[in-house]
């Protein structure tokens, strides 16, 4: 970037937007009634994040999971998210992978469209 970008404020290229000024954080208040369901992300490190993603789905919310702090333990999160995925299955509800990362678990009557990975054309 050079002297005079800097001082116009010119991007580079490459550099990401930040997305966060632009999504209206806007917290439960007086005016705005309270919604029927809820997106929530639950940092899952162990047992009882679990029970509370399950609890949570229970109420019908729609849950982002995210595995990051337990990742390094790959046989517990394994157990982890059998668990989550059979009781999602018992509800009748669905999980599926965003990114390594992130799993998003969802309740009754809500299913995820999941795509196959395409082969690549020779």
């Amino acid at each position: 970037m050079g002297f005079f970008d800097k001082i116009l404020g010119k991007e580079q290229e490459g550099d990401a937007p930040d997305l966060e000024e632009y999504l209206d954080e806007r917290e439960g208040d007086i005016i705005n009634p309270p919604a029927d369901f809820y997106v929530k992300r639950v940092d899952l490190r162990n047992e009882g994040d679990a029970a509370l993603a399950l609890k949570e789905l229970a109420e019908k919310n729609i849950i982002i999971l995210n595995v990051k702090p337990i990742v390094n333990q790959p046989k517990r999160l394994k157990t982890l998210i059998g668990k989550l995925k059979a009781n999602a299955d018992k509800i009748n509800g669905d999980i599926a992978l965003l990114t390594t990362e992130l799993i998003i678990l969802t309740p009754s009557k809500v299913l995820i469209v999941k795509s196959k990975k395409q082969k690549k054309k020779l």
